[in-house]
Order: structure tokens, then C-alpha cells, then sequence
């Protein structure tokens, strides 16, 4: 998705002010010259990021489980043709000098792409390797052209449904210096294969404007690609992710401009040039025109160039601080403006922050989906039906994380899913520093209101050869102002055996603990306020110390009676 260092902008539009601006909400969409046309000639028109998935920091980290077979059908189902793929593809390798893809990289990988190909279904193998704040390394291509010689020899006799992309937003480094390093890389796979199609994208995390930087590659099948998320301050309302000073607390901001009244601005954003440039030119920029104004540029660039043929690889709108009907504007007006001008799209994301589901965790396809979203990017969902609250047995995680445990997430410690012991996969977390976790959240509602008083428990097995001790917890879900992530748990101590141990914790005996707050960096002491009604994670935490140099097996995580 796009990360952006947001920068000072000159504020010379301070003379549009807003009383300049009409009070009645824009309707109709700018009308657009035919100019500024593009008839596509790719086989492929609309579809999403499959996010989360291969974008995770080492091989044996990916959950090959958070997506599967039935998502490629699904998405298929409601009209998308093409899946972007972002891979974390250089962390999938066994590192320098040689930087070779990990098997178990490539069979997981395989498994994917298979799935596309028997769906009928376009995937970008997206190289999604990038910090989103450190800049694009001058000497990048060390590591791009070795990745990107294996993976076009592994997939050159491949069907034309696979396309490559170079590197997702590129970003701090000179647009001719990357356009050098992008020769390179797209002549190192066309010595190897001259079949598939190449996404190339231009600096400035893939901007608009950084099109024009961009030579004419002279080879066939090369797509010119883009992401955008203009208003910016609207499409990231509440991002937590860009320097300081971010947006996690800007909530509300209306599309179009003029849809409803600027929020408050809050206190940290007071004084600052953002708080200027929302004064004076949002209900300017955030307008379909402001938005046709933007494409028409990337219409004009291919035009200028022979008619190249464009894709936008990312668009979206953050969940959680826009206003649903704000949101469905947004995408209506975007959708309409690129199938106007003929411009593939893949928005950001299916499952995630800015998802087509209800919420970021995701859901159900057939309970879940955010119709209203749906249909405004031109799909057509399924009918939801409601869906009850789980309240039987279920698994966690057993050889793999299982429906509904959805995602695993990790940080501060190493973490392989993929341990193997008597003949299966088993869950490594080792070297974990003081507060590391892994997490499970939940796609599913689950009624832990009624697990709890029906006597049901945690169980799972647990296996170390050092002494250690950790915490396990369950945690309510936070939205950053009025959803407080109270917490309850149990400290669990492991014998230091080297023998599997079956643990049960009943879901009563655990106690609260507080609430850490992330948006405000803030601890709240227990108040009794913990609920089973709004748990969206269990974890496994490090809260008693270090344990470096201390590696726990985990498996069979279930809630059983």
C-alpha cells in the first residue's frame, strides 16, 4: 500500500479559502474531453491486492492459510479478473551474496500461482520489498536482478495469466537512477523470458507525476503503473504508519470537500503545514474533478508515449476514521473516472485496513463483505446472509493457523511456522525480547461471552528445553478513541524438559491486566472493564522478561470444553 513521508507543501493556494467553495454537495462527474480516453489493451480491467499474505519478513512467517483456493473463486465470482500479489520476495531468499529463493518460498508460491492460473484469474507477482521510510537503495539492482532471474526461470513456461512487477514504490533515490536500475532489471528477465508482461512504476512511491520521469522501455508486454490515493488526507485518515506528524488522529474529513463540515482539527496537527493545507485547499482537491484532474495526467503521459498501456496497482480508502458513505463516495467516483480513461485498476486491499470487508480483520464472504463498497468498485457481491457467532469447539492452530484464527502476527523475536517435529509442522517462537508477542485475531464473530460461561479453555501444547515464562491474553479490540484493548491473562511457567506438555487454561481463571492504548502510547490500570464480547486477538507475550536465547514449541491451540 502506499506509505508517504508527507512533506511541506508550498501554500500559495492560501487565497482559495472556503468561503470559495460551494456549499452544496458535487454530484455529477467532470465531464471528460475524448482525449482523454485511453482504449485498453490489456486483457484484464479490475481487481484487488491479495495484501498480508507473502508480505511477511522471513519464509517460514508467511500463513499460508490466510488465504485460500476459495478466496481466488470468490473474488472471481463477484467480476475481478486479476489479483495483485505483493511478496516480500527479497526477504524470501537466503540472503547475500547470492540472494537464492527459499524452496519453500517457491512451493508456496507455486500453490498460488496455480490457483489463479485454474480460475482464469491474472496475477501480478508484485516485489513488494520496501521500507516505507528508508529510501531505495542506489545499488538495489544487487538484489533485484538475482530474485527476478529466478523467478522468470521458474515461471517463463508458465501461462500468460502470471505478470511480474520490478519493485512496489520505489522512493528517495533519483528518478534516473532508478530508471537505470529498472533497465536492468526488466533486460535480466527478458534474456530469460520474452513472454510475460513487466510492471514497471516510477519513483515517489509510484506516483502520478513520476510517470513522465519514466523512459519508453523498448520491450514487449511492459505495463506503466501507478498508485493513487488522492485526497491523501482523506484516503489515510488515522494511517499510524507515516513520520511524524501522522494521521491517527484525523478522523471524519469529508469526500467530496463540500459533503459535510470540516472535522476539528486535532490538537497535535494544530499549527502545522497539514492543518494549513486542510484549511485552504481540501474542498478544492477532494472533488471528482480534483480526482479526474490527477488520472487525466497518467492519461496524457501514454498518450504522449504511444498510447502505453496503464494500470493502477493501488487505491483505497483506510477504514477506520472515514465515514462509510464518505468512503462508498470515493470509490464510485474513482471507479467511474478509471473506466473512463480505460485504466486497469487493483485496489488496496481484500482482506485488511482497506479492504472490502466490514472491518479490517475481514469476515465471511457471504456475511461480511461491505456491499455498498463492492458495488461502488463496480463488482457485484452475493447476497449476505447473516452468519451466527461461533460457540462450539474450534482450532487455532494446528500444523497451520486454521479458520477462524485468520492471521498471525509477530514482532520482537524470531517465529517459524513451519518447525518441524515427529513428522508435522509446529509453531518456533525463540529469542523473543521483553513485551514480544504473537498474535492470532479472529475473522470470525466468536461468542466468547458464551465459551466462557459454559466452562470451555485454551488448551494447547508447549514444549522448551530452557526455563522460561510467558503470558497469555486475550484482547479486546481497540479503534484508537472509544474502544479501550482491555486485557486478561494468565502467566504460564514451561518446564524445561524438552518434553511436549498439554496446558488448559480455562477461559474463567484468567484475570484483567489493563489496557495498553497504541494510538496515545498509554497505560490504563484494570477497572473491571475487560469484555468477552469484544476480544478480537489471543496472544502469546514475553511480559515477565527476555527470552533470548530460549526457543518454545507450540501446537494444537484450541478452544475445547
Amino acid at each position: 500500500m502506499l506509505f508517504i513521508i508527507i512533506m511541506a507543501v508550498t501554500l500559495a493556494v492560501g487565497c482559495r479559502t472556503a468561503n470559495n467553495v460551494d456549499t452544496a454537495t458535487e454530484s455529477p462527474l467532470p465531464f471528460s474531453p475524448v482525449d482523454s480516453m485511453l482504449q485498453s489493451s490489456l486483457p484484464f480491467s479490475q481487481g484487488v491486492n491479495f495484501s498480508g499474505w507473502f508480505e511477511v519478513p522471513s519464509v517460514r512467517a508467511i500463513v499460508f492459510t490466510a488465504y485460500t483456493e476459495q478466496d481466488f473463486i470468490d473474488v472471481k465470482s463477484i467480476g475481478a479478473d486479476i489479483i495483485r500479489l505483493p511478496l516480500n520476495l527479497h526477504s524470501m531468499t537466503r540472503g547475500a551474496p547470492d540472494y537464492r529463493l527459499d524452496p519453500l518460498f517457491i512451493q508456496l508460491l507455486d500453490q498460488a500461482v496455480d490457483w489463479a492460473e485454474k480460475h482464469q484469474l491474472y496475477i501480478i507477482l508484485d516485489n513488494h520489498s520496501f521500507d516505507p521510510v528508508a529510501a531505495t537503495d542506489t545499488d538495489i539492482d544487487r538484489i533485484l536482478i538475482p530474485v527476478w532471474t529466478q523467478m522468470a526461470g521458474r515461471y517463463k513456461d508458465r501461462s500468460d495469466y502470471i505478470l511480474y512487477e520490478v519493485l512496489n514504490e520505489p522512493h528517495g533515490i533519483k528518478a534516473a537512477e532508478w530508471n537505470a536500475i529498472q533497465e536492468k532489471v526488466v533486460k535480466a528477465i527478458r534474456a530469460i523470458d520474452e513472454r510475460h508482461s513487466i510492471v514497471v512504476g516510477g519513483v515517489d512511491y509510484n506516483s502520478i507525476n513520476a510517470l513522465f520521469d519514466l523512459p519508453v522501455y523498448n520491450y514487449d508486454n511492459i505495463i506503466y503503473t501507478f498508485h493513487f490515493y488522492d485526497p491523501y488526507f482523506f484516503t489515510h485518515q488515522g494511517e499510524t504508519w507515516g513520520s511524524p506528524p501522522n494521521l491517527k488522529t484525523l478522523k471524519g474529513m469529508p469526500f467530496p470537500g463540500n459533503a459535510h463540515a470540516l472535522p476539528e482539527i486535532p490538537r497535535e496537527l494544530r499549527g502545522t503545514w497539514i492543518e494549513q493545507s486542510i484549511k485552504y485547499s481540501y474542498k478544492n482537491d477532494a472533488t471528482a474533478q480534483g480526482l479526474a484532474n490527477q488520472l487525466d495526467k497518467a492519461v496524457r503521459f501514454s498518450r504522449e508515449r504511444g498510447d502505453l498501456p496503464l494500470l493502477c496497482g493501488e487505491f483505497g480508502v483506510f477504514i477506520p476514521n472515514s465515514l462509510p458513505e464518505d468512503r462508498v463516495r470515493w470509490y464510485q467516483t474513482t471507479t467511474q473516472l478509471f473506466r473512463e480513461r480505460g485504466i486497469a485498476r487493483t485496489s488496496w486491499d481484500y482482506y485488511g485496513g482497506f479492504g472490502i470487508f466490514k472491518t479490517e480483520r475481514g469476515g465471511s464472504f457471504n456475511s461480511d463483505l461491505n456491499v455498498e463498497v463492492v458495488q461502488a468498485m463496480g463488482f457485484s457481491p452475493p447476497r449476505q446472509e447473516p452468519q451466527n457467532p461461533l460457540r462450539c469447539a474450534f482450532t487455532v492452530f494446528d500444523n497451520y493457523p486454521v479458520f477462524p484464527a485468520g492471521r498471525i502476527t509477530h514482532w520482537g523475536c524470531d517465529m517459524n511456522l513451519y518447525h518441524e517435529d515427529a513428522g508435522k509442522y509446529v509453531l518456533s517462537w525463540g529469542n523473543a525480547e521483553q513485551y514480544a508477542t504473537f498474535f492470532f485475531n479472529f475473522k470470525q464473530t466468536i461468542d466468547w461471552e458464551y465459551l466462557s460461561s459454559q466452562g470451555y479453555a485454551l488448551t494447547f501444547k508447549v514444549k522448551t528445553d530452557k526455563p522460561a515464562r510467558f503470558d497469555v491474553r486475550f484482547v479486546d479490540r481497540e479503534d484508537g478513541f472509544s474502544a479501550i484493548p482491555w486485557r486478561i491473562s494468565v502467566t504460564i511457567p514451561v518446564e524445561a524438559d524438552g518434553e511436549w506438555h498439554t496446558l488448559r487454561i480455562p477461559l474463567v481463571s484468567m484475570q484483567e491486566q489493563g489496557a495498553w492504548i497504541n494510538v496515545t502510547q498509554e497505560w490504563r490500570n484494570p477497572q473491571g472493564q475487560f469484555s468477552w464480547a469484544k476480544v478480537d486477538t489471543l496472544a502469546f507475550v514475553a511480559e515477565e522478561g527476555n527470552l533470548r536465547g530460549i526457543t518454545i514449541l507450540f501446537d494444537s491451540i484450541k478452544l475445547e470444553l
